[in-house]
């Protein structure tokens, strides 16, 4: 009995332990609640204020020339350019070339029609014996360029008069394009070819070079059905890898903002001794 009594007793203490905890607990979080409430009572209700854009500036740019201006904020590049094949031989060395595989041509000259420009070509070349009519298949061919220095087109004109001579006269004109190839360093497109060997027209264009192959119609001649004409043209881009000069000029306002003073002196290259200058050949064709 003692002990079933002393058992009681001790737990009504703890729990009376616990009251007391769980009471100070919820009277100190009131206490903290009453404080904050009261503070923010003090302060006011919270303003949210809409944010002020910083003012714009003039523009920087109002004062110059409309010409600089428009280049300064164009989105575009000044010079895009892809890469090309372009012609940096001797167009005479070609004319002469060809002479050399059949196709007799003129010699490198200006051209009397066309201001600057320069040309050679051929007569109308025949290929093959005449068929019964007298007719002959023909070649000609025409190099022109926009300066001496530089090729520009390619033109060849084939004539099937002779059907049964025709498959020479291709032959001869292929020659003539695997010789402009060869200067150029790069093989005849297939494609090109097979337009040439089956008379089928092709617009093609491969680093730049615009190659086309124009059949023409038998009615325009009142030719034969097995009659076939061909017009076979190169177009060679011109150089526009390298920006003009003038876009490196200063801007009219940079101009007299530029330090003026000596220019500094190179040491000139020395070669070690006993040993040669390394020779190169000049490079007569480039891409």
């Amino acid at each position: 009995m003692n002990e079933t009594a002393e058992r009681g007793a001790k737990g009504k203490s703890w729990r009376g332990w616990a009251t007391g905890i769980a009471a100070g607990a919820l009277a100190v979080a009131a206490l903290v609640a009453a404080v904050w409430m009261r503070g923010e009572a003090r302060r006011g209700p919270t303003v949210i204020r809409p944010s002020v854009e910083a003012p714009v500036g003039a523009d920087p740019l109002a004062s110059l020339p409309e010409t600089d201006r428009q280049r300064l904020i164009r989105p575009g590049l000044d010079r895009p350019a892809t890469f090309k094949r372009v012609f940096m031989g001797r167009p005479e060395a070609l004319c002469a070339e060809l002479t050399g595989i059949g196709v007799p041509m003129s010699d490198w000259r200006p051209d009397p029609l066309v201001p600057g420009a320069w040309f050679c070509a051929s007569d109308l070349v025949a290929i093959g014996a005449p068929g019964a009519d007298g007719r002959s298949s023909s070649l000609f061919v025409n190099l022109r360029g926009l300066d001496k220095e530089g090729l520009g087109s390619v033109r060849i004109k084939l004539n099937g008069d002779n059907p049964r001579t025709a498959p020479l006269a291709k032959a001869a004109l292929l020659r003539v394009l695997e010789a402009v190839g060869a200067r150029y360093g790069w093989p005849l497109p297939d494609a090109l070819r097979w337009a040439v060997e089956r008379g089928q027209p092709l617009r093609l264009v491969e680093h730049g070079v615009d190659m086309k192959v124009l059949p023409e119609d038998p009615r325009l001649f009142d030719d034969a059905a097995n009659v076939r004409r061909l017009n076979v043209i190169l177009d060679f881009p011109t150089v526009d890898l390298l920006a003009p000069a003038e876009l490196f000029a200063p801007f009219a306002w940079e101009r007299g903002r530029r330090q003026r003073g000596p220019r500094p002196q190179v040491a000139p290259f020395a070669v070690p001794t006993g040993q040669a200058p390394e020779t190169q050949e000049p490079v007569t064709e480039a891409e």
